[in-house]
């Protein structure tokens, strides 16, 4: 059976060493070979420029990933990472931050979620510059089979990892019935529910568990600031893009917002 595929995409940019090197440690980890692949936007058409592009690809490299393939093409950067994650069977798809063939901060936005709605890998995104496997993990959850796949998922690529899994839950009709005992049902609703989604993960060993109320992307905002947690992990469902991912039309935001490594992956089905 051939090793599994890490694929990384580069854009030559200042920030673009951090997912090469984090691309380098998963494949370390996983027992994994490494695809590079940078893309430019539009249709190739000077051979010469092609050439100069793709050794620059290569003298970007760390010497970590001196014999990774190389990959270079043109088209629409979210379509082409896509393809090529389907055709190199790829494990994970790993990218950064970083300003992407002219799509700058939306790459976070349009990119991302178009990778994570026409892709079956889990999409890496790099924000923080490695410096190890990851050993703490946040895991996002609304207790949908989308945030167990994810759940799963990070289990099966991090099994070394210890887990905090996060839920945010709100009071109904709270502004209109303020009591106590109102407020005391929603959390233990809450926690009986976490009780359940950690039963059907079955995770290997214990995980913390913390649920608070508030919105969404406030308690994770918290919770990161609190544990800086080396990787941060939501789930999206099917592919109709943010509307529906496992957080809402927050996890655009999300992506955004925190500091941590994020781990998007998409619910497919098993």
């Amino acid at each position: 059976m051939p090793a599994p595929t890490v694929l990384v995409a580069t854009d030559l940019t200042a920030r673009s060493d951090r997912p090469l090197d984090r691309a380098a440690l998963l494949a370390e980890q996983f027992g994994a070979a490494v695809t590079v692949a940078h893309v430019v936007e539009g249709p190739g058409f000077d051979r010469e420029q092609d050439e100069e592009i793709l050794h620059a690809v290569r003298a970007s490299l760390p010497p970590s990933l001196a014999e990774a393939t190389v990959l270079f093409d043109h088209g629409a950067a979210p379509s082409v990472l896509a393809e090529l994650a389907m055709s190199e069977k790829a494990a994970i798809i790993v990218t950064g931050t970083g300003r992407y063939n002219g799509l700058s901060d939306f790459f976070l936005g349009t990119a991302v979620d178009h990778l994570v709605r026409h892709a079956d890998q889990p999409v890496l995104v790099v924000k923080r510059r490695p410096n190890g496997p990851y050993r703490s993990i946040l895991l996002a959850t609304d207790y949908s089979d989308g945030a167990l796949q994810a759940f799963q998922t990070a289990l099966r690529l991090f099994p070394e990892a210890d887990f905090e899994v996060v839920n945010a839950y709100s009071v109904p009709f709270e502004s209109r019935m303020p009591a106590d005992d109102v407020a005391e049902a929603a959390r233990e609703e809450a926690e009986t529910e976490m009780t359940d989604f950690i039963a059907r993960a079955a995770p290997p060993r214990p995980v913390h568990t913390v649920v608070a109320k508030g919105d969404v992307e406030t308690v994770l905002e918290q919770r990161v600031a609190r544990k800086t947690p080396d990787l941060v992990v939501i789930g999206a469902h099917g592919r109709s893009g943010w509307v529906q991912a496992t957080l809402g039309s927050q996890a655009s935001n999300l992506l955004k917002r925190l500091p941590s490594d994020i781990l998007v992956v998409r619910q497919t089905k098993t």
